[in-house]
């Protein structure tokens, strides 16, 4: 039988000593007021937006708090690299909070932390900050849905589509600082009923060489009032795969970027029992250990979210209710053990479905991205049976037999390198 863990404080903390990214959203201003936008009418679970911004004295709070943890383990022979990352709204319009965020961390020493920044932007203000970008290496994620048809979506105050700005942005960005744009410069797309995965990747790779990530509208915490609205702009991946000109080449072509490469990398990686992470699992039998149920993010374990109110979450994803505790000007309240027994709360809901689940030792499924989570009794998005998951396995085998020359590609490119 499955042992399922339940996480403790010293678990959290051991994940904070070891933070991969800290996320500010610096502000819930945006200059665009796109249709489908996770702070639209459309979705809920997100703290009303006011027209504020996140101030230097909350941030300089988390930065403080988590200093002297990162200071217990240091080592004077590493730096682990950490993200400081900067969200909105639109994160270039509280410009000043990201210019002292990086100050400030330019001055601290003796944490064992290598700090470098990133961004998603929709690119309006690029023209106006990209030399203070390229010179602190930013990295960028720029939000880029394809052609104007296919950006209409992305449309300013007046309802105007904001192609041509964010085009001429990016285009001057690329042919200002061509070495700055080829090594940290990517792109998202929004994948919806006015393009499509092959014009999308097309488009962005003709224009400036890239191969964008192509993500479908998020489908968790949809007003109820909203939701034939949702379903009219929703496209499905897989099927505007299935629908390209040329489904084959340009599968070929964008290949781990697509549904079903990527479906099939996931099974390789997870189902031969052949995968080692680091040289521990060469070494230690890890097949007895306890884990947690479901395949939420355990706290902070990948990153930390504050939001422009000062709210402390696992992630830019997670309704606002789920904050695990709060930022003021002048502290922070953080209780680690209540973080814990909170997650645990939260994903031990799932425990009979997860002993009876075929893949509970592979699931992916963040159980605040279920809309029925507050529920006592909810299901898992994810359940799946031993008949269900043989069934997908025989479907990707059948795509791998008549494919055979994907499995070197898988194993050369994407899992041994990465």
């Amino acid at each position: 039988m499955n042992t399922f863990l339940n996480i403790d404080e010293e678990l959290v903390k051991y994940h904070l000593y070891n933070l991969k990214q800290l996320v500010f959203e610096v502000t819930d201003l945006c200059n665009l007021r796109c249709k489908y936008c996770g702070f639209s009418e459309l979705y809920k679970g997100y703290d009303e937006r006011e027209g504020k911004k996140l101030s230097f004295a909350k941030a300089k709070q988390i930065i403080d708090y988590l200093i002297p943890l990162w200071r217990e383990v240091y080592s004077s022979e590493v730096n682990y690299p950490l993200a400081i990352s900067f969200y909105g709204g639109e994160p270039l319009m509280n410009m000043p909070l990201i210019k002292q965020v990086v100050n400030y961390l330019e001055q601290v020493q003796g944490t064992g932390k290598s700090f470098y920044y990133s961004m998603t932007t929709n690119a309006m203000l690029l023209d106006k900050y990209m030399d203070y970008l390229v010179e602190n290496e930013f990295r960028l994620l720029i939000s880029l849905d394809g052609d104007e048809n296919a950006h209409s979506y992305r449309v300013d105050h007046s309802g105007k589509n904001s192609f041509s700005y964010v085009f001429r942005n990016v285009k001057m960005l690329q042919d200002k600082y061509p070495e700055y744009f080829h090594k940290r410069v990517m792109f998202n797309a929004v994948l919806h009923n006015r393009n499509n995965l092959d014009s999308t990747y097309r488009f962005i790779m003709e224009n400036f060489n890239k191969t964008p990530s192509i993500t479908p509208l998020n489908n968790s915490g949809i007003r109820e009032e909203k939701k034939s609205e949702f379903k009219a702009m929703y496209q499905n991946s897989l099927q505007s795969l299935y629908n390209s000109s040329d489904c084959e080449s340009f599968e070929a072509e964008m290949f781990i970027h697509t549904p079903r490469i990527s479906t099939l990398t996931k099974q390789i990686h997870m189902q031969s029992g052949n995968v080692f992470n680091d040289y521990n699992d060469l070494l230690v039998d890890n097949s007895n250990f306890e884990y947690p149920p479901t395949g939420t993010c355990l706290p902070f374990s990948k990153k930390m979210f504050i939001s422009v109110n000062g709210k402390i979450l696992p992630c830019e994803r997670v309704d606002h209710d789920f904050f695990f505790g709060n930022v003021y000007d002048d502290h922070v309240e953080l209780n680690l053990k209540k973080v814990a027994e909170l997650h645990n709360a939260y994903v031990f809901k799932f425990e009979k479905q997860c002993r009876c689940c075929a893949i509970n030792r592979q699931c992916i499924q963040c159980v605040y991205q279920n809309d029925e989570i507050r529920k006592e009794n909810v299901t898992c998005l994810s359940f799946c049976n031993q008949n269900e998951l043989d069934e997908k396995i025989s479907l990707n085998l059948d795509f791998l037999r008549n494919h055979p020359h994907y499995y070197e590609r898988i194993m050369n490119e994407i899992i041994i390198r990465s």
